[in-house]
């Protein structure tokens, strides 16, 4: 449901945005027919638009990335409070946050119930979409009786209905409702031609069309005025054909200020109130737009760019070159001044990273220790972060990532003083640079990314877990330095417990490729778990985009807390 509501957004969005460049450019303007297929044709993209996958590749620099990045975290904003509308995922979110940046997790008791934000939500809006969707039968049903109790005869294709009621005349389809004992006889042939006009033009396909995507948007009340600019497109076009075929501006206009080309509340004619009427008489008396007004025509190509640019999944590949890798004269473990190359871990559960969120490198091999390319000592390693160029906007420094290369062979006694550090300046965010196992080259472009804790986090016991009614998976690192055969166990225990946890135990002496093995371990168990979900339900959860791919997390959270024995 999240997901719909999502897509109502943005479609909607994109409707107004498409309504604002009608009304700023084309609708004081006398290009009837343009101004038509115009509003009828945004209202089809509006609601294409955001389907539309594109893969751009906005290359690693330069105003187009940054923009393109700027939407990006646009829609991850929206998109992130309209999926918080589910308690679900909001409460699993908070949990799941809580258990990769603290050592803590003493999540409140959340009370499961069926009755949701986006529960009630999505109820209201079906409610919608049925009043309106019997109103548009009952709309039908009362033009279908005026056609059964009265006479119908044909004239050049056209089944003229003949009612006796003294009610204005009005079209619909191939049907010209009229009475022709109220009209006089130039009166009846103005209003014959008017309403013919709308029928050759087929104007009620398009009060169809707008009327039944109005039912799927009845909410926005931007459908409404789009439906009502086109209805008075369609006037204009009729009024314009009687004027040309040789009838009396005058006299004409005077017809119109009588009401008679109208008809009370009944939306799918072509009907109008007097307020409408005047202005139908000020655009008679306009003088036709000039080439001026053709060349705003250009500006549809604009609001088009814009709407694709915003709404569309403009796919933001990662260009090849931004990749750090060891054939990139940037190689991944510093610079040359670092002469020993590091032997990397291997792992399975890998991403590529973007060059532009890296906040920096931290490599480490032997007693040889960089921050970029310089290098320190344990004890100048804050020194060191600390001194990086930030961007400006401090919130985006937060959300970059610090890559760790390490030494497989490096025991986690001197790992700990780095991750100490990180969390001492609040750098969170890490990236463990691996190697795929079937990768024959250390290309060094993949990481598995982690949250470290808050430096004020402390550390909950099993016990205090259990309180809180979740089940804990322990995994001793301590005891079994490899770790290497609770994959099974682990699947076993999150299947069988809603709420769980798991706990990694590890000491100085534990390698980091033992380390960075079991944490891979973790992440590909609970990562399987969650592919098979989305399977079942007919989706490629490594195809889905990161928003998405929440509805399967939030079920199997990575809830993973680690801990050095030796550390207090």
């Amino acid at each position: 449901m999240t997901k719909f509501l999502i897509y109502m957004f943005e479609s909607g969005m994109c409707l107004s945005l498409f309504y604002l460049g009608y009304i700023v450019f084309f609708r004081k303007e006398t290009y009837f027919n343009f101004n038509r297929f115009y509003l009828l044709g945004s209202m089809i993209l509006a609601l294409t638009v955001p389907l539309i996958s594109l893969p751009v590749d906005w290359g690693n620099e330069g105003y187009l990335k940054e923009t393109a990045n700027g939407v990006e975290q646009f829609r991850n904003y929206y998109e992130h409070l309209i999926l918080l509308t589910d308690p679900d995922i909001a409460a699993e979110e908070q949990i799941s946050q809580t258990a990769n940046r603290f050592n803590e997790l003493s999540p409140q008791k959340s009370k499961s119930t069926d009755l949701s934000l986006t529960s009630i939500l999505f109820s209201i809006y079906l409610l919608g979409v049925l009043f309106f969707s019997f109103r548009l039968v009952y709309l039908l049903r009362g033009i279908k009786q005026i056609i059964v109790k009265a006479n119908v005869r044909k004239e050049d294709g056209i089944k003229l209905v003949l009612i006796k009621d003294e009610v204005p005349p009005f079209s619909f389809l191939r049907w010209i409702f009229v009475n022709p004992h109220i009209l006089k006889p130039e009166e009846y042939e103005q209003v014959l031609l008017h309403e013919k006009v709308h029928v050759k033009h087929k104007h009620t396909m398009d009060l169809l069309l707008v009327h039944i995507i109005t039912i799927f948007h009845w909410f926005n009340p931007v459908t409404w005025r789009i439906q009502k600019s086109i209805k008075t497109c369609h006037e204009y076009i009729a009024d314009r054909e009687v004027v040309r075929h040789g009838h009396g501006l005058f006299d004409y206009q005077s017809l119109l200020l009588s009401q008679l080309i109208s008809i009370r509340s009944v939306e799918l004619v072509n009907n109008f109130n007097l307020l409408s009427i005047k202005k139908r008489i000020t655009m008679m008396n306009k003088n036709k737009s000039g080439r001026w007004a053709q060349l705003k025509a250009i500006a549809t190509i604009p609001l088009m760019l814009s709407a694709f640019f915003l709404f569309a999944d403009m796919t933001n590949r990662i260009d090849r070159s931004t990749i750090l890798d060891s054939n990139s004269n940037e190689a991944p473990y510093g610079t040359e001044k670092q002469k020993s190359k590091i032997n990397l871990p291997d792992a399975t559960q890998l991403k590529a990273y973007d060059k532009d969120m890296i906040l920096c490198r931290i490599s480490l091999s032997g007693n040889d220790l960089f921050v970029n390319d310089h290098k320190c000592t344990f004890n100048e390693l804050e020194k060191e972060i600390l001194n990086i160029d930030l961007p400006r906007d401090q919130s985006i420094a937060k959300k970059m990532t610090v890559l760790l290369l390490i030494d497989k062979n490096t025991k986690m006694k001197d790992v700990d003083k780095i991750k100490h550090t990180l969390r001492k300046v609040n750098y969170l965010k890490t990236g463990l640079v691996a190697n795929l196992p079937t990768s024959t080259t250390s290309t060094g472009s993949m990481a598995l990314f982690n949250f470290l804790p808050p430096k004020d986090a402390k550390w909950s016991d099993k016990g205090e877990f259990e309180r809180n009614g979740i089940t804990v998976f322990k995994i001793d690192g301590t005891k079994n330095k490899k770790a290497s055969d609770f994959s099974k166990a682990l699947d076993q225990h999150v299947r069988n417990n809603k709420k769980y946890a798991i706990i990694y135990k590890y000491d100085n002496g534990t390698s980091y490729s033992d380390y960075v093995r079991v944490v891979n371990s973790v992440y590909e168990t609970i990562n399987n778990i969650r592919r098979e979900h989305a399977a079942s339900k007919g989706e490629n959860f490594d195809q889905l985009p990161s928003e998405e791919q929440k509805v399967f997390r939030k079920k199997y959270p990575m809830i993973l807390t680690m801990k050095n024995t030796d550390i207090d």
